[in-house]
């Protein structure tokens, strides 16, 4: 039974997490059509891409907090989608500024529903042995959302539909997909079988003489704990700002600064993120065998390849714009960056114990991205004052230079934590 059901439980977070980033990526690839009917500057742009991150960051604690007990948790996903349903067809009708306002206002609220009870769900269902690979397909289902958003929506609105439609249409299954996780969650009994497993692993670590930190709160190292979780703020802030300018805009840059076509940067876009997804599962699979210490290298390794794809990216801009290298450039970045997504995720997990993990990553998540939220803003107002990405990219390149540093802040402090055994199963 328990395999059975761990497996169930991360397939029914991983579609909902899929389902999520489809949503949320869908705007910004059908933003290059969108500003043929309504026209917007590229600040107003990174305006709308940075509002549902700041609505994320703001209500992902209450989420983590009201998600703690599974029977609200399971169906605070599910209120997540259809949100996303009345966002399509909020955009779907929208005439202005802000009408598109507000339709992302309400895919904030959408988003804000999965990550801290899909991600608490996903690791409490595995032991230390398998959790990295857990979080990264789990991660990766996200990443794939988002890589296959650009080249089906922009598909649809290019050759069958219109942009308005395709939104309409999103919307639409949207619903029917809520309706299938609603049925699939209570004919499987997902609330109970996952209430009984987690039962059954703090038993077994209550019995466990290595299981030191049961609660961070009664923690004799409790201050070392909160320390590193700020350290992870940090990072996850600085490659959160990273993340969110690229999804949102790397269509656009294609689009606009390196003259591809519309059809063709979407299918890029989706090919470079489809590469991020498959260095994801296979640097977080690979930190599962070499522990905590293995998680950071992973992390450090991950910054240092995006920093140099990002460097050669700036260097291309400004030298010439060959298009292979323009897509190489994208890609060796998608495959560096997205190397520690799930990594980066799972080393957290290592030091939350099980009852904290829900709450506990909504605030890491929330705390993130109150930073990171604003990196499409920065970006969109760079590109409309330099009219090149070239600003653009020396912003990204600094966040990931900061997160090399924080990160071999925090490699420095693991000794401490494996001489204590800080470190949760």
């Amino acid at each position: 039974m328990a395999p059975n059901i761990r497996h169930q439980l991360l397939a029914f977070m991983s579609i909902s997490h899929f389902i999520h980033h489809v949503l949320l990526y869908a705007f910004p690839a059908l933003i290059i059509l969108i500003i043929n009917d309504i026209p917007l500057t590229y600040l107003e742009m990174g305006i709308l891409g940075s509002l549902p991150s700041l609505i994320m960051a703001f209500t992902s604690p209450a989420i983590g907090y009201l998600g703690k007990k599974a029977r609200k948790g399971f169906f605070i996903v599910l209120i997540g989608v259809f949100f996303f349903a009345v966002s399509s067809f909020c955009i779907s009708i929208a005439n202005d500024f802000l009408g598109l306002f507000l339709g992302n206002i309400i895919l904030g609220f959408g988003c804000t529903t999965y990550h801290p009870v899909g991600l608490g769900v996903s690791a409490n269902s595995f032991s230390d042995r398998n959790r990295g690979k857990a979080m990264a397909i789990n991660h990766a289902a996200g990443v794939i959302g988002t890589a296959v958003s650009p080249f089906s929506t922009l598909s649809l609105a290019l050759f069958v539909l219109t942009w308005r439609w395709t939104f309409f249409l999103l919307g639409l299954v949207c619903i029917f997909l809520a309706i299938v996780l609603l049925i699939w969650m209570f004919f499987q009994k997902l609330i109970t079988r996952f209430e009984t497993l987690v039962s059954l692993k703090e038993k077994q670590n209550s019995q466990s003489e290595t299981m030191k930190n049961s609660s961070i709160r009664h923690s004799p190292h409790r201050n070392w704990i909160l320390t590193s979780l700020a350290l992870i703020i940090i990072i996850s802030a600085m490659r959160g700002g990273v993340y969110r300018s690229v999804s949102y805009f790397t269509t656009t840059l294609l689009r606009n600064f390196y003259d591809f076509d519309a059809f063709m940067a979407g299918g890029i876009t989706s090919f470079i993120l489809l590469l991020g997804s498959m260095s994801d599962i296979y640097g977080a699979v690979n930190s599962d065998r070499m522990g905590p210490r293995g998680r950071i290298r992973i992390i450090l390794i991950s910054a240092l390849i995006s920093s140099l794809a990002i460097t050669s990216l700036i260097v291309f801009t400004v030298s010439f714009t060959d298009v292979l290298m323009i897509i190489l450039g994208f890609s060796v970045f998608a495959i560096g960056f997205y190397l520690a997504g799930g990594t980066l995720q799972a080393l957290q997990v290592d030091l939350v114990p099980v009852g904290d993990r829900t709450f506990f990553y909504s605030l890491v998540f929330s705390l993130g991205l109150v930073v990171s939220s604003f990196s499409p803003t920065i970006f969109g107002a760079l590109l409309d004052e330099f009219n090149s990405p070239v600003g653009g990219l020396l912003f990204m390149l600094s966040l990931m230079v900061i997160s090399f540093i924080i990160t071999e802040m925090f490699r420095r402090r693991i000794p401490f934590a494996e001489k204590n055994q800080l470190f949760s199963n």
